[in-house]
């Protein structure tokens, strides 16, 4: 029996399906937003992200420091090319309107990104690497816990 040879355009379309029903496969799965929950340190300074309460529908709680507190008046999260995206405006004196857009990257455990510092007009890239261990809810820098307080 003679072996049918098969055009390599052939090939290449199958693979081409099957890629793509991998794609559509991966991105069906549920997206798993509480990982970037925790406390993040930028790589360039003495800025502090503090992400908790987050669900499994993509609602979060940011607090932002440098080191004090600066006031968030947006955040929420989002999702693009598989990776979980975090959005924090910042609003407060010497933050009018910056805006953070990151990604988190689980090769590296870090929340990278852009910062958008609008008093200038400028963008800048920027990394944040895990301070803490993954939570889903912790107390801000400076709190006392509740049971601390009861005491």
């Amino acid at each position: 029996m003679k072996r049918k040879e098969i055009p390599a355009w052939t090939i290449m379309a199958v693979c081409l399906v099957l890629s793509q029903t991998a794609s559509d496969a991966a991105s069906a799965q549920p997206v798993n937003f509480k990982v970037i929950a925790g406390r993040w340190a930028r790589i360039d300074g003495d800025y502090t992200l503090s992400v908790r309460e987050v669900t499994t529908g993509g609602k979060v709680s940011v607090s932002y420091f440098n080191p004090d507190s600066i006031h968030v008046a947006e955040s929420r999260l989002s999702t693009k090319d598989g990776r979980v995206g975090l959005f924090v405006v910042l609003q407060d004196e010497g933050y009018p309107g910056c805006t953070y857009t990151l990604f988190y990257h689980p090769e590296e455990d870090v929340l990278a990104g852009s910062y958008y510092q609008a008093a200038v007009d400028r963008t800048y890239d920027v990394i944040f690497v895990r301070k803490e261990a993954r939570v889903d809810e912790y107390e801000e820098p400076g709190a006392s816990s509740e049971a601390e307080t009861r005491n």
